[in-house]
């Protein structure tokens, strides 16, 4: 079977939990021997892996590959509590619409003249090449929709031109793929997909990798760690909002941050604002972030839309005890975990000071959620799922 796939980041180069679902999820389908060629944009630095061929779209010679400060997961505007600059929304749609039709444009240029069964596109940045490509070949498409506008924009903005290109890869699919029934149940009422049309086919954890370490702690403090993108979506406000009614009662807690994002600056002033910037912590982002999982009392995902949360399960098989919103995806198939609404952030407080002030309750989910997650998905459970979707549409 020939897969051409169609994706936006791979690592080294990521911004988040796709770089990483894409490196696992491809390196296993190749050891159930499936012939797989990756298109991404253009990096300026050549990524080489033995399980999957990576092409990087590059613009033609005419044309010079620069440098972009621009994500695929960027806040393009914010009309919420943090606010960006005045100016900053306008010019950043246009160069960053002017990026996905570039990618579009040399994707379907390399991709006409390759040999597939079937083309699989991630998100919606590569869903206009995949369109494109589906009637050049002949061949079916799948997409695997891991986050759409109105969760990267906590349901309160969506960017209606982003929207319009993720419905009209939506109903260009042959199949789609949802990392949980989360995830399906919106793509269905937002933009009025067939239930039929969509396979829900959940994350996975790699437990190889994450792993307790013996990583000695810095300081003699209670470390809170949240691990994210600084965006909206992810719901840092409120993770700070929480550390300042934490700090009243557990004083001797340090909250650390790790991730960065659009909203990097805002936080910080935000801490200065709320007076606790001495007790938080911002590391920037970090390419392995098992130590700081591992060294963690307690790990909150306060995410306003998720769907999936692949930290969480990764701190859990790290051993942190996991607080999660109940707005997240990955809620459907984890137990030994506390819950709570993402805006609650008094709720938020008084479950971290409880995780913090009883050792037995932060034992407990420490030891559950890590036999939990020793019997978890794999991904080889994720890869075999998606060769059936393969199956099918080829039939």
């Amino acid at each position: 079977m020939k897969i051409l796939m169609l994706g936006w980041e791979f690592p080294p180069l990521k911004s988040g939990g796709l770089g990483t679902y894409l490196f696992h999820f491809t390196r296993k389908l190749n050891s159930l021997g499936v012939n797989l060629t990756f298109i991404m944009p253009y990096s300026g630095r050549e990524i080489k892996e033995d399980f999957v061929n990576i092409i990087q779209a590059k613009p033609g010679s005419e044309l010079i590959g620069i440098p972009s400060p621009l994500t695929p997961y960027m806040t393009i505007a914010v009309n919420g509590t943090l606010q960006l600059q005045q100016d900053y929304s306008l010019y950043s749609q246009l160069e960053f619409m002017h990026e996905v039709l570039t990618y579009t444009m040399n994707a379907v240029r390399i991709g006409k003249s390759i040999e597939c069964d079937v083309i699989h596109c991630h998100d919606w940045m590569t869903f206009p090449a995949g369109i494109i490509l589906k009637r050049i070949l002949k061949k079916p498409l799948v997409v695997t929709i891991h986050s759409t506008e109105f969760d990267r924009t906590g349901q309160l903005f969506p960017n209606q031109k982003i929207a319009a290109i993720e419905k009209k890869g939506l109903e260009a699919a042959d199949r789609i793929i949802t990392v949980s029934k989360l995830m399906k149940n919106q793509i269905v009422k937002k933009y009025g997909i067939p239930q039929k049309k969509v396979r829900v086919v959940y994350n996975a954890v790699d437990l190889s990798h994450y792993k307790p370490k013996d990583v000695q702690r810095p300081l003699p403090e209670k470390i809170v760690l949240f691990v994210g993108r600084l965006t909206v979506q992810k719901g840092c406000e409120f993770f700070l909002e929480a550390a300042k009614q934490v700090l009243a009662e557990e004083p001797n807690t340090r909250f650390v941050v790790v991730g960065t994002g659009d909203l990097l600056f805002d936080l910080i002033n935000k801490s200065i604002e709320l007076g606790i910037s001495n007790r938080v912590t911002f590391t920037g982002f970090e390419e392995d972030v098992s130590a700081y999982y591992s060294i963690a009392d307690l790990f909150v995902m306060p995410s306003v839309s998720e769907p999936f949360g692949l930290t969480a399960v990764e701190a859990m098989a790290c051993k942190a005890p996991v607080i999660i919103s109940k707005q997240s995806g990955v809620g459907e198939v984890l137990k030994n975990v506390l819950r709570v609404d993402f805006w609650d952030t008094r709720e938020l407080a008084s479950k971290i000071v409880s995780v913090l002030k009883y050792s037995s309750l932060m034992t407990e989910l420490k030891e559950r959620g890590f036999k939990e997650i020793q019997h978890f998905r794999n991904w080889k459970d994720v890869a075999q799922e998606s060769i059936e979707v393969y199956k099918g549409v080829i039939r």
